[in-house]
């Protein structure tokens, strides 16, 4: 089991799906917990119902005062600040790539993007206090390959990719890892989102879709996802670096897909 007795992490996104899975997951082996989301009272309950090593604070990711903020928190409820899981993140509208307005990409990369941009500039005094730290970023399958009907996100999450690696060659040598945690579908609310939007009205026909593309025949959970997340804020990934680690069922494995006799 990963040891975290004594970290600090801030979890962006932390009031539902992997964000609070890896908050509650991370507080159970041993670390405080700041939590964030944009409504206070969801990441206030979580923090009180994990215990007095955790926080909940209402943060915008993609305003930089929020982010500071949230460093603040730890600084001053905790006294440090070791690892940061930069998990916010926004699914955006579906559809054709000539059917999205200008402002349905810049929500997407606002948050997406630049939210992951001021969590990490927010963030590097703090861990450089700390003697090194870790960052991971959510990204997903999406910022591997493409999406059809998913330009805004996929776009942006490969941009988060990109930008990983630039942090970890330039953050390495002050014993900073940076790493990026890609999902494949997941079994939570931006699945059930896209689903919907991409038949209104048979989502369910479309979740049988992509699980069918799953070799093990299911979405990963949000805790299979957190799992992960955890190692890599944990001293066990000390190696760890510059690297994108997927949790997919074998998603990406198959560019084909699921051909099994039904």
């Amino acid at each position: 089991m990963n040891d975290l007795t004594g970290k600090v992490i801030a979890v962006t996104g932390g009031a539902g799906g992997i964000g609070e899975a890896t908050a509650r997951m991370a507080y159970s082996q041993g670390a405080s917990v700041v939590l964030t989301d944009l409504e206070a009272a969801s990441v206030e309950a979580i923090a009180a119902s994990l215990g007095e090593r955790a926080v909940g604070l209402a943060v915008d990711v993609s305003k930089r005062e929020d982010n500071e903020r949230m460093v603040t928190a730890a600084l001053e409820r905790f006294g440090r600040l070791d690892g940061v899981f930069l998990n916010a993140g926004v699914e955006g509208e579906v559809g054709p790539f000539d059917s999205r307005t200008d402002s349905a990409w810049e929500k997407v990369f606002a948050v997406n993007v630049h939210g992951v941009r001021f969590g990490v500039e927010a963030s590097l005094r703090a861990l450089r206090q700390a003697g090194g730290g870790s960052i991971v970023i959510t990204s997903s399958v999406a910022g591997l390959r493409g999406a059809s009907g998913l330009s805004p996100y996929a776009s942006s999450k490969h941009a988060v990719v990109g930008m990983m690696r630039c942090l970890a060659a330039e953050l390495g040598p002050e014993g900073i890892r940076v790493n990026t945690l890609n999902p494949g579908p997941v079994d939570n609310r931006m699945m059930r989102s896209i689903e919907e939007q991409a038949n209104p009205g048979h989502g369910e026909e479309v979740q049988k879709m992509f699980a069918s593309r799953v070799p093990l025949g299911r979405y990963v959970t949000n805790e299979e996802c957190a799992a992960m997340a955890v190692y890599l804020l944990s001293d066990l990934a000390s190696g760890c670096n510059g690297n994108t680690y997927v949790v997919d069922g074998g998603y990406c494995a198959s560019s084909a897909g699921n051909l099994r006799r039904q």
